[in-house]
């Protein structure tokens, strides 16, 4: 099976309406939607301004997402956002990095996959230390972040007293 990372484009409609289905169904939260598009023209539109790093929130900063996807196949996987850089606020929390795996396909791998693949593109982009964080009870992030050469620099408590872990990943 070859995994690799699609930048989101007019083919994945479907696969991007499902996944956000299934994911919703799950109730997780924690990746980013672009909340605001109400379709999938419009998500794609603020995707590429993120990347392009033009009509962006102030306090936001360029990014980029990718799907995940097996070779051949019309699923998605999961979704991974790389920051192109940090601002106070991602520096804190959220770093460079956040993903997220389809309820159906998680405990098979493909976070520790595509985060190897994001860590690819971190160093394309010129990013030489990546900033991931995680809540502390998400014991499988840390378990990918760990894997990948993520080394705990601290934990941090948030404002509704969630702990969350932060780790750095040297490329």
């Amino acid at each position: 099976m070859s995994l690799y990372l699609a930048i989101p484009a007019r083919k994945h409609r479907r696969a991007w309406k499902e996944f956000l289905r299934t994911f919703g169904q799950d109730g997780a939260r924690g990746f980013a939607t672009y909340g605001d598009a109400k379709t999938y023209g419009k998500f794609l539109r603020m995707h590429r301004n993120y990347v392009l790093g033009r009509r962006i929130p102030k306090h936001h900063v360029p990014g980029s997402k990718f799907f995940l996807m097996e070779e051949g196949g019309a699923k998605i996987l999961g979704v991974i956002d790389i920051r192109h850089r940090l601002n106070d606020s991602l520096l804190n929390r959220g770093g460079h990095i956040g993903y997220a795996v389809a309820p159906d396909a998680r405990g098979k791998g493909y976070a520790t996959e595509m985060l190897r693949l994001a860590l690819e593109a971190c160093r394309g982009l010129g990013i030489r230390r990546a900033l991931i964080t995680c809540n502390k009870e998400n014991a499988a992030s840390a378990r990918v972040i760990q894997k990948s050469g993520g080394v705990l620099e601290d934990e941090r408590t948030d404002l509704e007293g969630v702990i969350f872990q932060r780790y750095w990943i040297e490329l």
